[in-house]
């Protein structure tokens, strides 16, 4: 992803440098709708350059505006699975321990009853 990034960087900085000199019109209001309208047409002249440079920052900004919200919401399912997998590991442990536990008590237990049976042939 971060080679996307320096790569459209590149070129955006190739494209600055070849049209520094260049300069391009944006007209904002047409003759025709100012006539319409009885307003003075608008336009701007801007060095190509910046007009280049503008073009890319909104384009920058309306992709953020746009995936902003769909990033947030995988950053909220990121941490609620995080969590899932957080509870599912602590209760695997606290289920290998009680295991273990049942496993010791069942030792004594055969280790008791073993005894309780050598007694009870030594008595008959």
């Amino acid at each position: 992803m971060k080679i996307i990034s320096i790569i459209s960087i590149l070129i955006l900085c190739i494209l600055l440098i070849m049209n520094y000199q260049d300069t391009a019109g944006v007209t904002i209001l047409s003759s025709k709708i100012g006539q319409l309208l009885h307003i003075t047409p608008k336009s701007i002249t801007l060095n190509m350059s910046i007009y280049t440079l503008i073009i890319f920052l909104l384009g920058e900004i309306s992709a953020i505006f746009f995936f902003a919200p769909l990033y947030l919401s995988l950053k909220e399912k990121y941490k609620a699975y995080k969590r899932e997998l957080e509870k599912g590991s602590i209760s695997n442990s606290t289920n290998e321990s009680k295991i273990a536990v049942l496993e010791n008590k069942i030792t004594v237990l055969e280790k008791a009853l073993d005894e309780a049976l050598k007694q009870q042939k030594k008595d008959n």
